[in-house]
């Protein structure tokens, strides 16, 4: 079983000049080819190693998606250290929780990430280094990453000219004046409006980063921090960590899983059996690139066999983007494909020409092609992440879209099932990958039960927390904490979370999720975390958390001339909307009370709720 990095590598000397990745500058598509994916990695492994890093250190990452990302992902991994890779979002307590637990020494990040870095630095005695990577690049006031790096050059070049002779004042100054330009050429220029001050040059803001409050940590920019030359050899240990991620925390405070060599190169190979893919792979990234999901199976995946993976603008870009990459392969969240569907069903429904044709069989397909089209073509969707609502896979295979249901976890590198061509049911997430066992404990008379998970896939088990590690893993059998069931044909259904299950005053089961796919429905409803409330010792009550969607709210009461409707007039609509959709589930299921919130539900990278922090605020009374 190959080293993540030896995998790579063997893509990197089969297509050197194809191109890795692809950014958007400038309204330019960007190339990065294997060699340079191959080359910058090897000289970050050797800024390591030369640095002083001793094998199964920690060095973590704090930035958004990008081809430097990547590139010190694999720079990590050829030093033989292992990444810990943080969710850019995160708040300083989490982050500093992280950090100290991993005990890192070495941070990539951004010059935007140094101010909150700046609070938390008296907490990390381990933390003695951080690496400035390039920015992404935008349209308004960043260089591309290919373009900042080589005026980096420029500078440090042009430092040591300075420094070794005896060079006249004026002769410097139209130096710098010559970069400036370069600087003003690649970049568009904001009008400037009276009494504005000019914005500094390129190297003034490089000089700036170099005299941050945080030289003490020696910061450097990644053009200085890299060496020449292939790094140090390490010994090849498939078996040896590579990676720490750190659980969203849906449940409470997160904890580090330990995903070896073997782990994530195991269980890409498992799916490419699955999944017919060659070079010719196109991938079109946008689900935050330190979740295991993206990471994995979006970036890693991909660049193993030659693919070409390109980074999204944003997600509100995504269809634009869509249309530019035409990707023949796309990750998401049942969120995003919720969101797709909806635009998609409302872009056909509010014209009416669109309408009268998708409404004819015969010219149905004409609607349908404009669809794909706008979608780039017709690409490998897959979803994870969550549970994938039925509703919304039949609304989309309507419009022509295939999309597979896949399940993992962080814990399981994270693929467990999925579907593919010829293996799909619909409202199940596939069968087991291949070399991965899957079986259901505790299970009830609908043969429902917790998932078990055993194979190359399951984690090493959470850095430096032995107790948690023997909670989750027995006999090798890692206990998923989900609800599930396997059909006859082998397929696996995933029913909710056990932490989530309710339990009814006559001994029924009830699964959140369920219920919160069927009222999600309505159009009234943006968000809504059902959860059991307490009305005895042993027995609860079905309850919601609804967050209303106001746009269509808005709508409606115009439709009604109304302008501003009343807070009693809003909780009317959506307890209609509660029992209209309520109606097709068994009354034990249905929700009793009901309350509403002004603000969207806190979620992890993956969109789903964290329920934990919901709870917390959860009032006494309910409506």
């Amino acid at each position: 079983m190959p080293m993540i990095h030896e995998m790579i590598g063997q893509s990197c000397q089969l297509h050197a000049d194809k191109p890795a990745f692809r950014v958007k500058v400038a309204g330019q598509w960007i190339d990065y080819n294997y060699r340079r994916l191959w080359d910058t990695s090897d000289r970050i492994a050797a800024g390591l190693t030369d640095w002083g890093l001793d094998l199964q250190d920690r060095c973590a990452i704090v930035a958004p998606s990008s081809p430097d990302w990547v590139q010190a992902y694999l720079g990590i991994l050829k030093a033989g250290a292992v990444v810990v890779p943080i969710d850019k979002e995160l708040k300083q307590g989490e982050l500093r929780h992280i950090l100290s637990d991993c005990k890192a020494r070495v941070l990539f990040t951004e010059q935007s990430y140094l101010e909150t870095m700046v609070d938390i630095l008296p907490d990390l005695p381990e933390l003695e280094k951080l690496v400035l990577l390039n920015s992404a690049g935008s349209q308004t006031d960043e260089l591309s990453p290919r373009t900042e790096a080589a005026l980096a050059s420029l500078l440090h070049e042009w430092r040591k000219v300075v420094s070794r002779y005896d060079i006249e004042e004026e002769d410097v100054r139209q130096i710098e004046d010559l970069v400036e330009g370069i600087q003003n050429l690649v970049l568009p220029q904001p009008k400037q409006s009276s009494g504005r001050r000019k914005s500094k040059s390129l190297l003034s803001q490089l000089e700036d980063t170099r005299h941050q409050s945080l030289h003490s940590l020696k910061t450097e920019i990644l053009a200085d921090f890299m060496k020449e030359g292939e790094p140090p050899a390490v010994p090849g240990n498939p078996q040896a960590t590579a990676v720490i991620l750190y659980t969203s925390g849906t449940t409470g405070r997160s904890k580090g899983a330990m995903l070896s060599h073997r782990n994530i190169t195991s269980n890409i190979e498992a799916a490419l059996q699955r999944f017919s893919f060659d070079d010719n792979i196109r991938m079109l990234s946008f689900l935050p690139i330190n979740h295991v999901f993206e990471q994995v199976c979006g970036i890693l995946l991909p660049l193993s066999v030659g693919g070409t993976v390109s980074f999204a603008e944003s997600l509100k870009q995504l269809g634009n983007n869509l249309a530019e990459v035409k990707p023949n392969f796309l990750l998401g969240v049942p969120a995003v494909f919720r969101l797709l569907l909806d635009r998609m069903n409302r872009g056909i429904q509010g014209k009416a020409v669109s309408r009268a044709l998708f409404s004819l069989k015969l010219t149905r397909p004409l609607v349908l092609k404009k669809v794909r089209e706008a979608l780039g073509g017709s690409p490998v969707f897959v979803s994870g992440g969550a549970a994938l609502d039925p509703a919304v896979a039949e609304g989309l295979q309507q419009l022509g879209i295939t999309v597979y249901q896949g399940y993992g976890i962080t814990e399981t590198s994270p693929i467990i099932s999925v579907e593919y061509p010829g293996h799909t049911s619909l409202g199940t997430a596939g069968p087991p990958l291949p070399g991965v066992e899957v079986k259901i404990q505790a299970a009830n008379a609908e043969g429902i039960g917790e998932i078990l998970v055993k194979g190359p896939n399951v984690m090493l088990g959470y850095f430096n927390n032995s107790q948690a590690t023997a909670e989750a893993i027995t006999d090798g059998w890692y206990h998923t904490g989900d609800l599930g069931r396997i059909d006859e044909t082998g397929m696996l259904s995933i029913c909710g979370r056990l932490k989530n299950l309710i339990v009814t005053s006559n001994g029924k089961n009830v699964y959140p999720e369920e219920i919160e796919n069927e009222l999600l429905q309505s159009r009234f409803i943006a968000e809504i975390m059902v959860y059991g409330h307490k009305i005895s010792a042993t027995a609860e009550e079905v309850h919601a958390m609804i967050y209303p969607d106001q746009e269509e709210l808005d709508a409606w009461f115009r439709e009604q001339n109304k302008t501003a409707p009343s807070e009693r007039e809003v909780e009317d609509i959506i307890r209609r909307e509660v029992l209209e959709y309520g109606r097709n589930l068994a009354d034990y299921k249905r929700v009793r009370r009901f309350t509403l919130r002004e603000d969207e539900f806190p979620k992890t990278t993956t969109r789903k709720i964290k329920r934990f922090a919901v709870e917390a605020d959860i009032p006494a009374d309910s409506q």
